[in-house]
């Protein structure tokens, strides 16, 4: 048998036709190193051939084989915490209003009500499906051109141009029902980041100060709007995405060296960028305040801090603490969400629901790692930075560690934006590990295939 039937035979065994190209390419290599030692043995290139052939066996039963191994796979195990937390969150949401006396119909806090809360997990729900069967190299395909939008709805918000500003942090973009967050937006370019970074790797100096300004221009967007906790999670999430790039020696650089000086460096950008924003009087009076508040020990940012700090003393291990979590605190079911919870429920949910959200956290970087392919590591990494910060900010709020800030608790937090965009962040984990056994290490390499893949990275 002649290596070109033999490879028909076993790659018409191959359900997953993205997995083709790189296993015939696998295969091919095999056989093709088993010719030329073959060769240098004495045998004629048709008899070197035909026993490279016969020795990787009947190639129905290694295609069935390497089909079993190369397929599409589903994450249970993040499904199933997704839903988990889904439901409870459904759960709290609906306490709330019990405890506001209010129909379903009413309002809560910043006008969603419950029913806007179903529809924001269905809607995300709905955009995690889609992006799950969207192949995730696509989006990294176009990462550069999503990238740009991104930043370019962050200018558009700063010209005023579709924009609108609503109590201090929250800003949209776009008009009445169909309006969208503009933080949960930029917070969206982490992961697209690491699709760019994979663009630009073995490309030396010149492609990593590139990745240096990819980094930089959302990051200055994010804290002239002013956004100081997002542009916080830009900085640190893209800067342990070019971290990674660099331990994997994309850009032939001294390694530690470069670590270092990087850190360094952009450790001190936010202390000068808020000098400066504060010297020329572009920080919102309310940040200003919370920020002094809170070192001064006194005004409205301390007493907030007081506060939290108050409602999380004394909690029962299980029920109600007593305390009027709803009259006294604002945004109780956002960004302290957390307070109510304990306060509600107890010492022993509130641990459940730290508990809950850390084997998130860890299921997606524990995806992450297991990846085979570099890109998809990336963009799991970089899905997950978002979710480890935002939960490390507003657990750390809501117990009075930090001055207040405006970050959201995955699946409780009321937020149609904030909700979709926990959802679209799951779906391309999901669509990440989904070809973990797919793709090779490195999937722009097109394995020397004709047109191989759709794909041009």
């Amino acid at each position: 048998m002649r290596m070109e039937e033999y490879m028909e035979k076993l790659i018409s065994q191959i359900r997953c036709k993205k997995a083709r190209p790189y296993i015939e390419s696998e295969i091919k290599d095999h056989i093709e190193e088993q010719i030329a030692f073959n060769k240098l043995k004495g045998m004629s290139d048709e008899e070197a051939e035909k026993n490279a052939v016969m020795d990787m066996g009947d190639p129905i039963e290694v295609g069935i084989s390497m089909d079993k191994i190369h397929k599409p796979q589903l994450s249970l195990r993040l499904l199933a915490v997704v839903g988990i937390l889904s439901v409870f969150g459904i759960i709290v949401q609906c306490s709330i209003f019990q405890a506001m006396n209010l129909q379903p119909q009413g309002q809560g806090t910043y006008g969603q009500d419950l029913a806007g809360f179903v529809t924001s997990i269905i809607l995300g729900l709905t955009i995690m499906c889609g992006i799950y069967y969207i192949d995730y190299t696509i989006i990294a395909k176009y990462s550069k051109i999503i990238g740009l939008l991104i930043i370019f709805a962050g200018i558009t918000f700063l010209t005023g141009l579709f924009g609108e500003s609503i109590s201090g942090p929250y800003y949209f973009l776009g008009f009445r029902r169909l309006r969208f967050s503009v933080s949960a937006l930029m917070m969206l370019y982490v992961p697209i980041y690491g699709g760019i970074l994979y663009k630009y790797r073995d490309g030396g100096k010149k492609a990593f100060f590139k990745a240096i300004l990819w980094m930089l221009v959302p990051i200055v967007l994010t804290f002239r709007m002013p956004n100081l906790v997002v542009a916080g999670i830009l900085l640190i999430g893209m800067l342990v995405l070019l971290t990674a790039s660099l331990i994997k020696g994309w850009f032939q650089m001294p390694v530690k060296r470069t670590i270092v000086c990087l850190w360094s460096g952009f450790m001190v950008l936010p202390m000068v960028m808020l000098f400066v924003m504060y010297s020329c009087h572009l920080l919102a009076d309310y940040q200003v305040a919370r920020i002094r508040s809170f070192y001064l020990a006194s005004g409205d940012g301390f007493y907030m801090t007081s506060m939290l700090r108050t409602l999380c003393e004394n909690i029962p291990w299980i029920g109600n603490s007593g305390k009027d979590v709803v009259g006294r605190l604002p945004e109780f079911n956002t960004d302290y969400i957390f307070s109510y919870i304990l306060n509600s429920y107890g010492s022993i949910v509130g641990m459940v629901v730290i508990a809950m959200l850390a084997v998130l956290v860890m299921v997606i970087f524990g995806a992450s790692i297991k990846q085979k392919n570099e890109l998809g590591m990336m963009m799991g990494f970089g899905c997950g930075m978002i979710f480890l910060l935002n939960i490390l900010i507003n657990l750390l709020c809501t117990m009075g560690v930090i001055p207040p800030a405006s970050a959201f608790l995955p699946f409780f937090s009321v937020g149609k934006s904030n909700s979709i965009l926990s959802y679209a962040l799951i779906g391309m984990v999901m669509s990440i590990y989904r070809y973990k056994d797919v793709y090779p290490r490195n999937v722009a390499d097109k394995v020397r295939l004709k047109k191989s893949l759709d794909i041009n990275l």
